[in-house]
């Protein structure tokens, strides 16, 4: 696989999987796990969470897709 095409593979996936873990965190609502009025943090926790899980599916992918030959 070229440069460029795995670029655009890795943010697509990047993207995708940030709106699917920042709605499943959503809904599993860890806002019970934090002190109360604490808005800052419990969004912080969303992006941080949501931004390494996309990050390590989006890597999974295309470390996938490298193992098979010919690409």
């Amino acid at each position: 696989m070229n440069a460029y095409l795995a670029y655009i593979v890795f943010w697509s996936i990047f993207v995708v999987g940030f709106f699917v873990t920042f709605r499943i965190l959503q809904a599993i609502e860890i806002e019970k796990y934090f002190k109360k009025y604490r808005q800052f943090e419990i969004h912080a926790a969303y992006f941080i969470i949501s931004v390494l899980t996309s990050y390590m599916l989006a890597r999974f992918i295309l470390d996938v897709v490298e193992l098979f030959p010919g690409n």
